[in-house]
């Protein structure tokens, strides 16, 4: 499939926002299984839905780090867990 600019900013924005895959599809006008196949494979679209995704995780860990550094347990918690999460995966 090939996507213009303007659909691939559309893509990294919906995906920033949550929606599924089908949705941006939808939205998009373009056949649901194609762009769900496309979103798996090495592609632009592919670049385009994980960076909204990416943005959107990295405000929300933002915050994590924010609250956890102000004392809040549970945000400490969560940082604790993420943290792991990142060892972890640099151990594989």
């Amino acid at each position: 499939m090939h996507f213009s600019e303007e659909q691939l900013k559309t893509i990294e924005e919906m995906s920033y926002r949550l929606f599924q895959p089908h949705l941006i599809a939808i939205n998009l006008e373009v056949d649901e299984d194609e762009f769900i196949e496309e979103i798996y494979q090495k592609s632009l679209a592919r670049t385009a839905f994980y960076k909204g995704i990416i943005r959107h995780e990295n405000e929300i860990r933002e915050q994590i780090i924010k609250a956890a550094l102000n004392g809040s347990n549970p945000a400490q918690e969560q940082l604790i867990r993420l943290l792991q999460i990142f060892h972890s995966s640099l151990n594989e």
